[in-house]
């Protein structure tokens, strides 16, 4: 448990630690992290740097610098690095199309947001519309008994990547046709016909 400064009550302390977070919480928000789950992770950085604090300076300016610090980390963290890396290259040409660093940088940062972004509901396709386009009504239970049975048996190595498949997202070739054989396997012990 962190010391409290001998000259402060606890209450003066958890008063300047909440005055803290509580100007702070909102420079930091960021994804699905709101004003207050800023607050409470500031509370929480603020608490653990008494550790550090000095007696004689002041707590608040001392609280202020440490937790700024630590949110900065923590959003950087967990949602993006700042500063394109294209600003500090050597070469001094760089225009992101064509650089490494650059597209790693930015491929590293999107991954991080659409983690961190929530998506519009509304814009959520049904699964049963993405995948029933090419049948008709009269399929859609045995469509639906053949993905139930494929998402028992898909091993739990594959299983992430046929649900990125059936939700149109991106893969490599090699996890493709690993899913694929798992999927015709499977289709072949339940006597299922592929479809063109």
């Amino acid at each position: 448990m962190p010391s409290i400064p001998t000259s402060m009550t606890e209450d003066e302390v958890m008063k300047v630690i909440d005055n803290v977070a509580n100007r702070l919480a909102r420079r930091f928000k960021f994804g699905y992290h709101d004003v207050d789950d800023m607050k409470q992770q500031a509370r929480m950085f603020a608490w653990e740097g008494l550790d550090g604090y000095i007696e004689g300076l002041p707590l608040e300016n001392y609280l202020w610098t440490h937790v700024r610090n630590r949110l900065f980390n923590f959003k950087r963290d967990k949602y993006e690095r700042p500063g394109n890396p294209c600003d500090s290259c050597k070469e001094g040409t760089c225009d992101g199309h064509d650089c490494k660093i650059y597209r790693k940088w930015l491929t590293h940062n999107k991954s991080k947001k659409n983690l961190m972004n929530p998506i519009d509901i509304e814009n959520v396709v049904d699964e049963k519309e993405t995948n029933m386009r090419d049948y008709g009504d009269e399929d859609e239970l045995e469509y639906r008994e053949l993905l139930d049975k494929i998402r028992n048996e898909m091993p739990i190595s594959l299983y992430k990547i046929f649900v990125r498949l059936q939700h149109g997202g991106k893969v490599n070739k090699i996890q493709k046709t690993k899913v694929q054989v798992e999927v015709d396997r499977i289709m072949e012990k339940y006597h299922y016909e592929r479809r063109p």
